[in-house]
């Protein structure tokens, strides 16, 4: 065959458990070398390969693999990025390359449209007869919901290190919190119980605060919620996501108040933008049918007074917008949104139900997708 150029998800191989040693659930550089090698053979010794990592790979790895990937990044041989996904998707694009990987990448088919129509260029692993063979990865088309499933898990993951994989993590979803600490500021914002996702002690998977970062205590079970996202208007870059449930109404501001979201507390992002939001901007609460995995609820929004207003921004019509009217309710739309102070964006997340519906765990990547024969158990 001719020789094709390829770029490899290196956190992705080395925790297969595809690759030797099989069934192992733990990463292994040594799977990376069979790798190449199984490409090499396939595709011609020139076959081009760039390696792209995690960069967290480092601390994942036995101790000896880490001085070999540490040294391997030092010669040019691999590449370490903060976030491996993104890069590899750019340069694939880009130069027309292979991806290896068995991840389906949901979370990045907003940004990485291509995907579908290259898919014969995607491809993943499995023993044959003579070694590891080259089969393609499975990637095709998916809905906009199952998209927006997969960037709420990822979310999770990289915000409170919640991993919708395992079932102690679910567990913990399924539960409201409250934090004991006497001294915290969200215990005194949020007594009864906090408005924000929990973070996970990694090792052992206890909920933790994730204001002073003391372990929480149950406050009972969680009910169904929708994800509303903030973010800054322009640029989209985030500023933080919050769950919010069907018997509660949330004030969101500057301020801080029980029962409320501040946008302009100090480990937010987008400063800028927020100054410009009012200490109490807009109450929020959930309305629409009282279904068991609330499908069909909506964002009910009451503007209250702020000093630069909010408008509403229809879908599809991101150029025609209309002031709302303090202290008038207003229900939006399915895929409506909300702009605060001409400078920070408000929606709910394509998700619709979280977490009260079935989650369906998906082992190649902390996305939520239906198995395929090409996915495996890999954790990464």
């Amino acid at each position: 065959m001719n020789a094709s150029g390829a770029v490899v998800d290196v956190s992705n191989v080395c925790w297969s458990e595809r690759i030797a040693p099989l069934g192992e659930r733990s990463p292994r550089l040594g799977r990376l070398d069979l790798l190449c090698e199984a490409w090499r053979r396939s595709r011609g010794e020139q076959a081009p390969l760039t390696l792209i990592a995690d960069g967290s790979l480092r601390y994942q790895l036995p101790r000896p693999e880490r001085r070999r990937l540490e040294a391997m990044a030092h010669a040019g041989e691999i590449r370490l990025a903060p976030t491996a996904d993104p890069e590899l998707l750019s340069l694939a694009r880009d130069e027309g390359l292979y991806v290896v990987s068995r991840d389906q990448f949901l979370d990045l088919r907003r940004a990485h449209p291509w995907i579908p129509s290259a898919a014969a260029r995607f491809l993943a692993w499995q023993q044959g007869p003579s070694g590891l063979e080259f089969v393609p990865s499975g990637v095709r088309d998916v809905t906009e919901q199952r998209k927006s499933r997969a960037e709420e898990a990822k979310e999770l993951i990289r915000g409170s290190g919640i991993d919708v994989r395992q079932t102690a993590h679910r567990e913990v979803l399924g539960l409201d919190w409250r934090c004991p600490s006497r001294s915290c500021l969200h215990a005194m914002l949020w007594p009864e119980r906090l408005l924000l996702w929990p973070d996970i002690a990694r090792r052992d998977g206890t909920a933790l605060c994730p204001g002073c970062g003391s372990p929480l205590e149950a406050a009972g079970p969680r009910p169904p919620v929708r994800v509303v996202v903030v973010s800054e208007d322009g640029t989209d870059g985030e500023i933080l996501r919050f769950p919010l449930a069907s018997e509660e109404s949330v004030l969101v501001g500057r301020g801080s108040s029980t029962h409320g979201v501040n946008l302009a507390a100090d480990d937010l992002p987008h400063p800028a933008a927020t100054r410009r939001v009012s200490r109490s901007h807009l109450l929020l609460r959930l309305v629409g049918p009282a279904t068991v995995d609330h499908r069909g609820t909506r964002l009910a929004v009451t503007e209250l007074g702020s000093t630069n207003g909010t408008v509403l921004r229809p879908s599809g019509m991101r150029g025609r917008t209309r002031p709302l009217v303090p202290g008038e309710e207003t229900v939006l739309g399915p895929d409506d949104e909300l702009v605060l102070a001409d400078a920070v964006r408000l929606r709910l997340s394509g998700r619709e139900h979280f977490p009260g519906d079935r989650v369906l765990p998906d082992p190649s990547g902390p996305v939520l997708v239906e198995k395929t024969e090409f996915e495996s158990d890999d954790p990464s």
